[in-house]
């Protein structure tokens, strides 16, 4: 765009020359000065345009430089103005990006412990001024790099030493956020916007890692026997109960019938009491009669005194 504004200046200064110093009779080389003045004129004008526009790219800032210096002014994606030859614009990205970091620290009971942090960011559009002048057209990944990564290891390390190694597995969501929210605060300080922070399983020492393993085992076989022990009670709480529940049948059998017994004995001694109150010698006497066969005509029965001779009446 220089060049075109230089061009355009030359153009002019020429067309000027040439009318000037033509004479007045001399038409064309007036006319063709002044052809020379006004297009030179016209690239003036438009390099001057054109330089004073600038277009930034979507998820981008543009970065201010005035004579290859920081001025702190940065301009919105889109179409923007600026001083034109004076001011130059540089494009920093704040897309989002992926970043990972392999960190190692030391747990509350000097377990070696490593993981991944796995950091997705993007910068803080406010500080890409700040980000430019630190780092110049290195680029984003250096910037993280140099002052992102420190930041990481040192959290690891801050919130990996308060807890014992055993809890950082069973901890994990917790040691998480703690890890995430520290980092998040050091890295905005940083001009650095810290959208989730992801954590790997943590890798512990092969000989910590074989007694965990013996410790759940252990707990294992404990919860079994304990398991097998609870089914063995119930299952003679179950016998107990089912013989009780016989006992209490064969109780209650027993029980009804000799209280069957009684109800039957009693209520033949009723009817018992009842046909002695009725029978007389006269009823017992047709009793027997009646028991008697037909061509029976004699009997003869026992009494106190002896024998009595029954006959029967003959009607």
């Amino acid at each position: 765009m220089i060049v075109l504004f230089i061009l355009g200046i030359i153009a002019a200064i020429v067309g000027f020359l040439i009318r000037w110093s033509a004479k007045t009779e001399e038409k064309d080389a007036r006319m063709g000065g002044g052809i020379t003045l006004g297009v030179g004129s016209f690239m003036v004008i438009l390099s001057l345009i054109l330089g004073s526009l600038v277009a930034v790219p979507a998820g981008h800032r543009g970065v201010i430089v005035r004579f290859n210096a920081v001025t702190g002014r940065t301009l919105e994606q889109g179409l923007n103005a600026k001083i034109p030859f004076i001011d130059g614009v540089r494009h920093i990205s704040i897309q989002s990006f992926k970043h990972e970091v392999p960190a190692s620290a030391a747990s509350n009971d000097l377990q070696t412990v490593s993981t991944t942090i796995a950091l997705n960011y993007h910068l803080l559009p406010e500080g890409t001024s700040e980000v430019y002048r630190t780092l110049g057209h290195t680029g984003i990944q250096e910037y993280i790099v140099r002052f992102a990564d420190p930041l990481i290891q040192e959290t690891v390390k801050q919130v990996t030493a308060r807890f014992q190694a055993e809890d950082l597995i069973l901890k994990r969501e917790e040691v998480k956020q703690e890890i995430a929210q520290v980092l998040t605060q050091k890295l905005t300080e940083r001009f650095i916007v810290a959208e989730t922070v992801s954590i790997t399983d943590f890798q512990f020492s092969a000989t910590f890692t074989a007694s965990i393993e013996a410790k759940v085992s252990a707990e294992q076989a404990v919860f079994e026997a304990e398991n097998k022990l609870r089914r063995i009670e119930v299952e003679a709480r179950q016998v107990e109960a089912a013989a009780v529940g016989e006992a209490n049948a064969r109780m209650a059998q027993a029980e009804g019938e000799a209280e069957y017994i009684t109800v039957v004995t009693a209520a033949q001694v009723a009817a018992n009491n009842a046909i002695s109150e009725t029978l007389t010698d006269a009823i017992l006497q047709y009793i027997l009669l009646d028991r008697l066969g037909g061509d029976i005509k004699l009997m003869v029965i026992p009494n106190n005194q002896g024998f009595d001779l029954v006959l029967p009446s003959i009607e």
